[in-house]
């Protein structure tokens, strides 16, 4: 959790990236051995799509850019990020206070002049702060659980909003990220990120005044 905007990078990918190949036609001739002499065996191309490399549209989104500036992403990160701050500024002060009251238990223990029933007293309050830090523990890790489903919701909804404008623009809508680049050379020509942006922030804008 030190850095949110890596770990959301890091998680954050459209989950329309799809990995295509591209089987060439086999058009060379095979040469049989028979008894009655060599003979010519044509072998026939192999179609494995209706749809060719040449005839595919392709487009790309920049996920880095989707980081940047979807404003859903910049919401969320803020959420999560005063939550931790609020958590570790109380655990702080926790923390501190136990050991406080720890070092004062022990020097009443080491005196022997405490009644047994005041160091009870004490020695039960430390049980208590020390069950308390664990429970704020506890919800330091839930704020990564509460990172992965927001990550899982942010996908969904790139990915339903490049399903509802592609109607059909696009065979292939792959992922670009200059961070962690799976594609080493794009053309800006292909790159729909501005349009998608717009409208993923336009219909985040309008969940949020439906709410």
């Amino acid at each position: 959790m030190k850095n949110i905007s890596l770990i959301i990078n890091g998680v954050l990918a459209i989950a329309v990236a799809i990995l295509f190949y591209q089987v060439h036609s086999l058009k060379n001739d095979v040469t049989v051995s028979s008894d009655e002499g060599t003979e010519k065996t044509e072998v026939k191309p192999v179609v494995v799509s209706n749809t060719t490399l040449a005839d595919s549209k392709i487009a790309y989104v920049n996920t880095d850019s989707i980081n940047e500036h979807y404003d859903y992403i910049a919401d969320f990160t803020k959420v999560i990020r005063n939550k931790k701050a609020t958590l570790e500024s109380q655990m702080q002060s926790m923390t501190a206070k136990f050991q406080q009251d720890y070092e004062a238990f022990q020097q009443s223990a080491q005196a022997g002049v405490a009644p047994q029933a005041e160091l009870q007293k004490q020695q039960a309050n430390l049980e208590r702060q020390q069950q308390e830090l664990a429970n704020k523990e506890l919800q330091m890790q839930n704020l990564g659980i509460e990172l992965e489903e927001k990550n899982m919701e942010l996908n969904k909804s790139v990915k339903d909003y490049l399903v509802k404008i592609n109607n059909g623009r696009f065979d292939y809508i792959l992922s670009y990220s200059d961070l962690m680049p799976t594609i080493l050379l794009t053309n800006p020509k292909l790159d729909i990120t501005t349009e998608v942006l717009n409208g993923i922030n336009e219909e985040y804008k309008n969940s949020k005044k439906k709410k």
